[in-house]
């Protein structure tokens, strides 16, 4: 009787492994999204810096970084940490830093907030535009 009883256990064994991993294998496929393997928030924001970080001059070894949190008095510090992080990852071996102190500088607002920004900054400065209200900021 018990060589029985143990083939038994056995067998549920196998069939509650197979069920299991059937049920996950559907789940996953329901949920699957092939764009996360090929594409995410880093190279999304990678893609977005490409052309700045063409037309930044190889000599260049330091950038300013202007966010929202340099003209808004109420803003979304995870959103605005986060897009300053992805920039430094963007630009290695380039050095981002926070304030708009630099002769180049990387400026992350919206065109409202750009043209305040601006205001504050010298007259002769060149400025180059991106998708996405990303700016180059050249200052002489």
């Amino acid at each position: 009787m018990y060589p029985l009883l143990k083939k038994l256990a056995l067998l549920f064994l196998v069939l509650l492994s197979a069920y299991s991993s059937v049920t996950y294998l559907v789940a996953t496929l329901h949920d699957w999204n092939p764009r996360l393997i090929t594409n995410d928030g880093v190279y999304d924001w990678d893609v977005r810096l490409a052309d700045l970080r063409e037309d930044l001059p190889l000599d260049v070894k330091v950038v300013g970084y202007v966010g929202e949190w340099d003209v808004k008095s109420e803003y979304d510090y995870p959103d605005n940490e986060t897009e300053y992080v992805l920039t430094q990852y963007s630009l290695a071996p380039v050095i981002v830093a926070r304030g708009g102190v630099h002769e180049w500088v990387v400026v992350n607002l919206g065109a409202k907030d750009f043209e305040i920004w601006a205001q504050t900054q010298p007259a002769d400065m060149k400025v180059f535009k991106y998708r996405q209200g990303i700016y180059l900021v050249h200052k002489p």
